[in-house]
């Protein structure tokens, strides 16, 4: 018996060397350069610059932070440089499989578990020192059994809920992009001959009006830039965060209204009528999608049973040790434990994260996006968590979003 736990020590701790040297060197590789272990290389998603150059304007008084603070996500030599790119389509693959399990200590939702995880541990610990002095002090696997199905049903119907939020939230946002492509090609092609000014003016608020809806989508935690804050009363919106895109949306409609006084031909051309109509029709679309996002924001999967099967989840990972004590070596139950807890608080600790599906992440440049923060002095947590990871890895970057339609709206402007 002693030869054969001798062994297993052995076996185990060269196991651990090995992956211990193995990741070193994927590390390595990846600092030099060396192709990805997968079925394509591509670049670093680099984050892209938000909105208008130094535009940003906030009050004195007021703490903010900058939205770009280096140290807090992943530099061009980190995993970032072998990650897929979401602009060009690519995706992980099933050859990625090696790098990623490798990569397991780096794991960002390992690092949110691991308080759980821990406990976990050192209660399979105590129940392996307390077996060797009470040998009775075993329970039947029957109940573990039984309970696994349930447990599993219970976890991905929580995954399923939350990534349903997370795909409708990237509907929104891709309806929201062609409304206003929509319309900054209407308003271009058919308003700017007989409505020079007014049309000017509504592009100007078209490009404006995504910065709103991602201040909505961040619970007012960004800074609203200049390009808003122009055609919006001035006030704090932090409380209020939906208050400037339904503004804006009202501007808008006061606009469309302006470019009808403004032509001549309004009264009786019934072609620029049906365009009008349009117009308003693709507004009214914003303000929907708006308070699509609001939705999404302030209504959570119910507590009661996210609650429920983060108990149902503790009490069963608690007793598998008393389970397993009995049925396998005492020295496999630990590391199944820890299997079992990684894998079953990692699924629900993905759920927890992309059930709000909007993330403040950070852009470089001068276009720095300015952070409210709370009485503590603390950033949002969707801000923080926005900075701590990358471009949908559990988030949709609204501020990169907001970004590219302004600059397309402001694209077609300038044709």
């Amino acid at each position: 018996m002693r030869s054969s736990t001798f062994t297993m020590k052995r076996m185990t701790a060269l196991l651990l060397l090995f992956l211990a040297t193995t990741a070193t060197v994927a590390e390595s590789s990846m600092r030099s350069g060396s192709p990805k272990t997968g079925s394509f290389t591509t670049k670093p998603l680099k984050p892209s610059k938000n909105f208008s150059p130094g535009t940003f304007s906030h009050n004195p008084s007021t703490p903010v932070v900058p939205l770009d603070n280096k140290s807090d996500h992943p530099q061009k030599d980190d995993i970032a440089s072998r990650r897929p790119s979401v602009d060009a389509g690519y995706r992980y693959s099933s050859n990625d499989w090696f790098l990623n399990f490798l990569l397991i200590p780096k794991s960002f939702i390992l690092r949110r578990i691991s308080f759980h995880l821990l406990f976990q541990s050192l209660s399979a610990m105590v129940v392996i020192l307390l077996h060797e002095q009470f040998p009775k002090l075993t329970i039947p696997m029957t109940g573990h059994s039984l309970l696994a199905s349930s447990l599993g049903l219970l976890l991905s119907y929580r995954t399923n809920s939350a990534y349903a939020r997370f795909w409708e939230a990237r509907g929104h946002w891709t309806s929201t992009k062609a409304t206003c492509r929509n319309l900054a090609v209407v308003m271009k092609t058919h308003f700017a001959a007989h409505s020079p000014k007014a049309t000017e003016q509504f592009l100007q608020q078209l490009a404006a009006y995504p910065a709103c809806l991602m201040h909505l989508c961040l619970g007012g935690a960004a800074k609203l830039p200049d390009i808003a804050q122009h055609w919006l009363p001035e006030r704090d919106y932090q409380h209020q965060p939906a208050w400037p895109a339904m503004l804006l949306c009202m501007e808008l409609q006061k606009t469309l209204h302006q470019a009808e006084v403004e032509s001549k031909t309004a009264k009786w051309n019934l072609i620029e009528a049906a365009h009008h109509n349009h117009c308003a029709n693709e507004i009214n679309k914003l303000l929907e999608k708006m308070s699509s996002c609001e939705k999404i924001l302030r209504t959570p999967v119910p507590w009661t049973y996210s609650r429920h099967t983060s108990r149902f989840l503790t009490l069963w990972l608690g007793t598998l040790p008393l389970a397993l004590i009995g049925t396998v070596s005492k020295w496999l139950v630990l590391p199944i434990v820890l299997a079992s807890g990684y894998c079953m608080l990692g699924i629900e600790e993905i759920g927890h994260l992309i059930e709000q599906p909007f993330l403040g992440d950070p852009l470089d440049g001068d276009d720095k996006v300015f952070v409210e923060l709370d009485e503590d002095g603390e950033a949002s947590e969707l801000i923080t968590l926005g900075r701590k990871t990358m471009p949908y890895d559990i988030g949709i970057p609204v501020c990169s979003l907001a970004q590219q339609i302004r600059k397309e709206v402001q694209a077609i402007a300038a044709m």
